[in-house]
């Protein structure tokens, strides 16, 4: 069964779907238990887990844009930053919040089907960070891009 570690230095086990619903320990805080959305929960975590991948278990390390009642997972900072400015000079919603995040995925026997908890870390709120990020991105596409 694809079991994942409920926290950094515990030795119990337990399935994705289990060990990030609405009663966390720890200290951490769950935004969303199970239910309407992508994810069985979304959960603040100060220390995120490492990236990891396994034929169990899948950690992706990234970031994360709170859109109110979805959230946008992305690899990495530069393009979640980048898609959140864009947010903010559009007439959408103009208070997405930014995370460090984790992605978890694994298949839960339970359920009959792969599952996924968001872990968020630190929120980027900084304007100059925020303004380095989208130079980055907008560098990345600079950067060797090939001629149209």
């Amino acid at each position: 069964m694809p079991l994942i570690t409920t926290a950094p230095d515990a030795d119990v086990l337990t399935p994705v779907c289990r060990a990030y619903d609405e009663d966390v320990a720890d200290g951490w805080y769950a935004r969303t238990g199970g239910g309407g959305g992508e994810y069985a929960a979304v959960v603040d975590r100060p220390a995120l887990p490492g990236a990891l991948e396994t034929a169990e278990l899948r950690i992706c390390r990234g970031a994360a844009v709170d859109l109110t009642d979805r959230w946008a997972f992305f690899d990495d900072l530069a393009p979640a930053t980048a898609f959140v400015r864009a947010g903010r000079l559009s007439n959408l919603m103009p208070s997405w919040d930014l995370f460090e995040a984790a992605e978890v995925r694994a298949y839960c026997p339970e359920h009959d089907r792969e599952e996924a908890a968001l872990l968020l870390g630190r929120q980027v709120h900084e304007r100059s960070e925020l303004r380095d990020l989208v130079a980055r991105f907008v560098a990345s596409f600079t950067a060797g891009a090939p001629a149209c």
